[in-house]
Parts: C-alpha cells; structure tokens; sequence
C-alpha cells in the first residue's frame, strides 16, 4: 500500500499480484473495497492496481478543482507508467473514457461497468427524485439520508426493494458511503472533465461493456450506445444485477471479465 502525490492532495494506491497490469477504479461514494473479491480473482495472472478517488475511503479530500483523467495518468505514471487494462464502474467507468479519449496508447484493454460519462444527463424519474433528496439530506447535514437516497439509486436500483437487495452487500456499500459522508464533508470543487458522452465514437476496441439489467434506464441506454458507437465493442448484461454488478453478481462479472483481461490481440491489431 502507498500513496500517489497529485496537486492538492494525495490518493491511497493498494497492489497486490504479479503479471500484465489492470487499473480498478470504484465507483462513485464507494472506495477500493468494493473490488476485494476481484482482486483476489485477478491477482494470480496480473498485478492488481486499484485506489481510492479524491474525497473517497482513504484519500484526502477534494480542495478544489480537479481532473479525475489526470488523477489516473498520475497513478499509471507511477505504477504503470507503460500503460495497463482499466476497468471502472460507473464514476469509475467515467473516468476511463476521459482517459482513454486523451491516453489511449495507455489503454490496453478497457472495461465499463454500469457506465456513466462525463457530459451525460439524468432523465429516469426514478434516478432524478432521489438526486432531489439526496440535495435535500445535505442540505440537513443528514449523512444517513444522504447514505440512503444513494443506496436506493445505486445499490438497490429503480427495480428492487431494500428488502430484496443483498443484505451484505447493501451493508458494505453502505459502511463505503457513510465514510464520505462523515470523512470527506468538506470536499470542494468542480470535476474537470470532457464532455466524453459527446465522443463515444472515439473509443476503440478491445472494449467491454458489462451492466446489469436491474440498473437505471439512464444507464442502459448509454451502454447501448457506447456500444453502438465502437465496432467490435463486446457487451455483457446480467439478468439478476443492478448498478453494482461486481458485488451484485460476482460469479457472474468474473465469468465475463477474467477472460477478456486474459486474451490478447493478434500482433498489429492495436
């Protein structure tokens, strides 16, 4: 475990395995945690890189205006700098696009899932009632309704019940959430980024889109057109998940992942 300097601030990094190198990046108000089970599945072919975002787990606070696609150049500078495979889940996945837009020589292989991009806007009711009150629980210094609006979005998703999410993984979520909430209440400014959800085309293969069928409308239409967008893009959705796919459907994730970070393009075809 170590830490990265980056302007302002600083990002906690963990490594563990040997091999072809892979970038995990969280998804938004969870942390490196979320990837443990990953982790332990990917490090015995490849070394593991994975970190915490600005005002997440164990980094510092954002304390102004920053760019996540910078923030990885800065982690891959440090720990591979030759370039790595990336795989991101929803902010995570945001953040790979903008930086495969402006490093693809950096990009061995890329893997969104549950993507957004940068640029992209919210129309699922469901998504846009809870965003109100998520702005309404901050405005209380309501961290555990904060917590809540995020978990109904993104945990459970617009098409279960609390009841019906897995109650470990609504509780790890959970515990990754509230340490924003309670950690990081300070964080301040803009994130820089570059209207990627206006460059889909752009991308280039070898790419995986995983998302699950539970997730938001929002969600799935943009993985259809990230895939509709890149030729020879390969795209997986599994029945039984929502937005969290990786802690969601593990089996079912590692079944789809593993393989595609394992294969390699013939010589010349990057």
């Amino acid at each position: 475990m170590a830490r990265i300097t980056v302007p302002n601030g600083e990002l906690f990094l963990d490594e563990r395995g040997q091999g072809t190198p892979v970038v995990l990046l969280h998804g938004g108000l969870l942390d490196h945690r979320m990837w443990d089970a990953t982790v332990e599945r990917l490090a015995a072919a490849h070394r593991v890189i994975r970190y915490d975002a600005r005002s997440h787990g164990r980094s510092t606070s954002a304390a102004g205006d920053y760019s996540p696609a910078e923030d990885l150049r800065a982690v891959l500078g440090a720990a591979a700098p030759e370039g790595a495979a990336v795989v991101g889940l929803s902010l995570g996945a945001r953040t790979a696009i903008d930086f495969a837009l402006r490093w693809p020589d950096l990009v061995e292989r890329l893997v969104l899932v549950s993507p957004g991009a940068s640029g992209m806007e919210f129309a699922d009711p469901f998504i846009v009632d809870l965003q109100a009150q998520q702005v309404e629980a901050v405005q209380r210094a309501d961290a555990d309704g904060f917590v809540e609006s995020f978990l109904r979005m993104w945990v459970d998703g617009p098409q279960r019940r609390p009841d019906e999410t897995d109650p470990g993984v609504r509780a790890a979520c959970r515990r990754m959430a509230m340490t924003v909430a309670t950690d990081h209440y300070t964080a301040h400014g803009a994130l820089l980024e570059d209207r990627a959800v206006d460059r889909l085309a752009e991308l280039r293969p070898p790419l995986l889109v995983v998302t699950g069928a539970l997730d938001s409308t929002d969600i799935l239409r943009l993985s259809d057109a990230i895939i509709d967008a890149v030729p020879g893009a390969a795209a997986v959705r599994i029945p039984t998940a929502a937005h969290t796919v990786p802690l969601d459907t593990p089996d079912a994730f590692h079944a789809a992942v593993v393989p595609f970070l394992a294969a390699r393009e013939p010589q010349g075809q990057r």
